[in-house]
């Protein structure tokens, strides 16, 4: 009886101790500190590597700790990318919960190729209250010049704000482009695929417009009739595409399709494309 006395009054002991520690562990780190910092979590970040980071810029305890509640809490599935203003003067329970209730600011990925109407629409859907109308107004001449990018947009932002935004990192990442150069970007962004590809296909289509050719390039179907340029970009490039106009690479080649497989296919002559197109295209 004394064996299981002892044992009941050991474990009961551990059991305070641990309770104790857990307590302490979910207390705030600086109950008495009442400054606010910007707290980033980027798209996809796990639970894991948010508890570290909130360790590791002051906010709480322990690591450890943090990630366990968040799976036990089940607030590991709930997580929103953004920036957040965290004080370590909050318990650990409400600081996780905080971070599941939406951020002052938000992670928008803008992918390369997309048009002003399909950036809107993404705008649309991340913020609340978002005035596609004016967006599409101020944007109406700045086609090509929106930068795609994965940007951290505060939800109180305006389309004004998002604008100068966007400029501002395509005039910082591209620096001064002349207009048709930009065009042709856009084409070459949305004719090809891979980066290997952009060079080439620059060449040909340089090579066509300084030929007479038309372009007949499929994303721009008035291409196909009038030589020359669209009269503006189509489309909002990446940089890789806009450096392949910049540095286009010299070929042979005058035609080139894309298999359904994604492969690239590339001929010299009118009758070497028209193979390439019965052997890949037809079917």
């Amino acid at each position: 009886m004394k064996f299981l006395a002892g044992l009941f009054v050991a474990l009961a002991l551990a059991s305070l101790v641990g309770f104790a520690w857990w307590t302490r562990e979910l207390s705030p780190l600086d109950l008495s500190s009442d400054q606010h910092r910007p707290f980033i979590i980027v798209p996809n970040q796990s639970a894991s590597a948010v508890s570290q980071a909130l360790f590791d810029q002051k906010f709480i305890r322990s690591p450890s700790v943090a990630k366990i509640y968040f799976v036990l809490s089940g607030l590991d599935k709930k997580i929103k990318a953004g920036t957040y203003l965290l004080s370590p003067s909050t318990d650990l329970k409400n600081l996780l919960t905080s971070l599941t209730a939406g951020p002052r600011d938000i992670w928008v990925t803008i992918p390369e190729g997309w048009r002003r109407e399909q950036i809107a629409t993404r705008l649309a859907s991340n913020l609340e209250n978002f005035d596609t109308a004016t967006f599409l107004s101020l944007t109406a001449t700045l086609e090509g010049r929106l930068f795609p990018d994965t940007y951290l947009i505060p939800t109180y932002a305006t389309p004004a704000d998002i604008v100068d935004t966007l400029t501002a990192t395509f005039n910082r990442k591209v620096g001064f482009i002349d207009q048709d150069s930009l065009i042709l970007a856009s084409l070459v962004e949305r004719e090809t695929k891979t980066t290997a590809d952009r060079p080439i296909v620059a060449g040909i289509l340089l090579k066509r417009l300084k030929a007479n050719w038309p372009l007949q390039v499929d994303v721009a179907k008035d291409t196909y009739q009038h030589i020359g340029l669209p009269v503006a970009p189509i489309a909002n490039p990446g940089l890789a595409a806009i450096e392949a106009v910049r540095r286009p690479q010299t070929t042979p080649y005058w035609f080139y399709l894309h298999a359904p497989d994604g492969t690239s296919h590339y001929a010299v002559t009118i009758e070497e494309h028209n193979l390439n197109i019965d052997k890949y295209l037809t079917r």
